[in-house]
């Protein structure tokens, strides 16, 4: 069950980075690759759940996760920073991380 849930949500990380929009701005080629690689990481967990190649799921889970742990060293560990959608800061995820003031030094 847990393989399949892991499917379910690679699958929705490929289909949303396939359909990323750029909306007039800017190409990044570093940014494009890395897309690049997390749709086939994604999709490969998906295949090798499908037909059952369990091996193929958790090497791809590998990836996934060692591009998840790069970003947060980035970030020095400072998990609202990988939210931040730029000047605006729109995005309810990063509303809801801010809410709680813990990312902010003073209300320590």
């Amino acid at each position: 069950m847990l393989f399949f849930a892991q499917a379910l949500l690679c699958a929705l990380i490929a289909l949303r980075l396939l359909f990323f929009r750029r909306d007039g701005a800017s190409h990044r080629p570093w940014a494009a690759r890395l897309a690049y690689l997390l749709i086939v990481l994604a999709g490969t967990a998906v295949i090798g759940v499908l037909f059952a190649r369990y091996e193929w799921a958790l090497l791809a889970q590998v990836g996934l996760t060692l591009v998840l742990c790069v970003a947060v060293f980035a970030v020095r560990g400072n998990v609202v920073e990988l939210f931040r959608m730029g000047a605006n800061e729109g995005s309810w995820l990063l509303r809801f991380l801010r809410r709680s003031g813990h990312d902010n030094p003073a209300a320590r």
